[in-house]
């Protein structure tokens, strides 16, 4: 039986008041990121014409849709005996992908590129299959309904000196706030910054309460970027004309750490910075009396090695963020977030437009995670 063939099946077997419920929740959108089929196109249709509306509307993705249905509408033993059916048909994927060299998710991002309608969610099947069977080696989420995660986003767009304006900037901050609240989490956001409010940003970010019901936290931070006292800085909007304009990228360690920062104790704290880290092209010819960590639970990822430039699309914006909006909404699902990052390398490292000594590596750096951090979006 193919995927229809079972949607249909599982909706037989509901009740009239719960196809009610079931249409509903779908013309009303399930999560903010699915979007919802019109009220016109299901309000008068049968069983079967649903199941063809949402295979028409969502493609592949209609049997978890229609799984993730069920469950809102408190049908769970329906929703898991779908689920199940539906991992029992999956097809193989076809011998010729097999045999590429390089997997339909490992292809370079192409100039046409748009971002995915909506992040794939994990199943609660593989949430509770690894946190059952290596509760230890991971980092234990809080339940949904109780956390409140908070995230930090700041981008520097528009400079004093026009000519240092980032084209395309305006993008990147419109993909990072759309995956961190498909992420779950809360966005704290702003836009051309100096040195010092960048500062004052992370330091007021530190201190607020709602760390204390969260299980994580994301600090992203995008800007022209240089190395000053061989150190990463990132630059304020009044720079160059103020040249101690910058904000110092070890900073938001000492922000966030455990003496100034304990709500977020054993809580991985991940950094991503977009900025480059010089100028070469990246290419050669050849809390409590116990004691704790000072500073653990930290990943940073940055968009190029150590002064090395980045490179960003005058339209699209940087390459580094679409990549991990990219391997985020496809990969979160089941990747933990190193395994991630590592996806996000090995896709830019092969991309064919940065050849000849015109190179592009995103670097993991200072990072004290003693665990594996999972996203489970959705969950």
């Amino acid at each position: 039986m193919d995927t229809k063939e079972l949607m249909n099946d599982a909706l037989e077997n509901l009740v009239d008041d719960d196809i009610k419920k079931f249409k509903w929740v779908l013309w009303n959108g399930l999560i903010p990121d699915i979007e919802p089929i019109p009220r016109a196109k299901l309000e008068k249709a049968d069983r079967t014409d649903v199941v063809d509306r949402m295979v028409e509307k969502y493609s592949d993705d209609a049997g978890k849709i229609a799984v993730q249905a069920l469950r809102n509408i408190k049908l769970n033993h329906a929703a898991k005996n779908l689920e199940s059916k539906l991992q029992e048909v999956q097809q193989p994927e076809p011998v010729e992908e097999r045999n590429a060299s390089v997997s339909v998710e490992d292809q370079p991002i192409q100039s046409d590129w748009t971002r995915p309608k909506s992040i794939t969610q994990s199943s609660q099947e593989f949430k509770s299959t690894i946190l059952r069977n290596n509760r230890n080696d991971v980092y234990i989420p809080k339940d949904k309904s109780q956390r409140r995660r908070l995230a930090l986003l700041i981008t520097n767009i528009r400079f004093k000196d026009s000519s240092g304006n980032r084209k395309g900037a305006e993008r990147d901050h419109e993909n990072m706030e759309w995956l961190l609240t498909a992420l779950g989490y809360s966005v704290e956001k702003y836009t051309d910054l100096t040195g010092k409010e960048i500062d004052a940003k992370v330091k007021d970010f530190a201190t607020r309460s709602e760390h204390g019901d969260s299980d994580s936290t994301f600090v992203v931070l995008m800007s022209h970027g240089t190395r000053i006292d061989n150190k990463d800085a990132i630059l304020g909007v009044d720079y160059p004309k103020n040249p101690k304009d910058f904000f110092s990228v070890d900073d938001i360690f000492s922000h966030l750490n455990s003496k100034s920062c304990p709500a977020l104790i054993d809580k991985p704290k991940v950094i991503l910075i977009q900025a480059c880290r010089g100028d070469q092209k990246g290419g050669v010819d050849v809390q409590s009396d116990a004691t704790v960590h000072l500073e653990k639970d930290f990943v940073c990822f940055k968009s190029c090695l150590p002064g090395i430039s980045a490179f960003r699309h005058p339209v699209e914006g940087s390459y580094f963020i679409c990549y991990i909006v990219d391997v985020f909404c496809k990969r979160a699902r089941i990747d933990d977030i190193m395994e991630l990052f590592r996806k996000v390398a090995l896709r830019m490292e092969k991309d064919p437009q940065f050849t000849g000594l015109k190179k592009l590596m995103p670097c993991i750096d200072r990072t004290s995670l003693p665990k594996k951090f999972y996203l489970f979006p959705g969950l």
